[in-house]
This record gives C-alpha cells, sequence and structure tokens, in this order.
C-alpha cells in the first residue's frame, strides 16, 4: 500500500514554461556551419568533391603541377612506423619476471 501512496504523489523533476509553439517560419536555406575554413558552399557536389573531398586523397587526377595532397614517402626525419626508427627508439624485451606477472594476472608480483 505504501508504494502506491509514494507513486501517486510523485512529480517529475522536469518543468516546462509555458506552451510548445511551432515557429511559423522557418528558414531551410543552405548555409555553411559556423566552423567551416570558408564561409561559402560549393556550387555543386562535383566541386565540392574535386576542390574539398581530399580525406583519404584527391578523388581525381591531378597533374604533376597541381599540389600533391599525400605522398606516399614520409619527409626527412618523419616515420610512418615505429618500427622504421632507430634501434633505440625500439620496444625493449619483457624480462621473465614480467612475463610471470602478466601470465598470473599480477598475482605472481606480491606473492
Amino acid at each position: 500500500m505504501n508504494a502506491t501512496r509514494v507513486l501517486a504523489r510523485r512529480t517529475p523533476l522536469i518543468h516546462f514554461v509555458g506552451k510548445r509553439a511551432i515557429p511559423e517560419t522557418i528558414d531551410h536555406t543552405p548555409r555553411a556551419h559556423p566552423a567551416s575554413p570558408s564561409s561559402s558552399l560549393p556550387t555543386s557536389f562535383k566541386q565540392y568533391r574535386e576542390a574539398i573531398a581530399n580525406q583519404h586523397g584527391p578523388l581525381v587526377s591531378r597533374s604533376a603541377s597541381s599540389k600533391s595532397y599525400f605522398s606516399p614517402k614520409p619527409a626527412p626525419g618523419e616515420f610512418f612506423d615505429r618500427s622504421e626508427l632507430p634501434k633505440r627508439f625500439g620496444r625493449l624485451g619483457w624480462s621473465a619476471a614480467e612475463i610471470d606477472a602478466v601470465q598470473s594476472g599480477g598475482a605472481s608480483a606480491f606473492a
């Protein structure tokens, strides 16, 4: 009986102010996003694909004189993989104690 009395007295924690009002006019014209680097929209999807859409490299073939967006070779002093770094930056080997600790879930370190 107490549970039904408590539920009957429950009031919602969210209070809405006023009635819902749907605006009479809504502007649906396309606009550039406020954080966009350019404040203008492309005139067509084709222009967008040719000029902007090059997330994984350009979508159209470019001539040799155009700017290269992605080079398959790293610049001098840059590396694509950790294995290409000098040996001093390589991974260290595991000691027997570390291997035992990992295999036992850390319990062997405190035994």
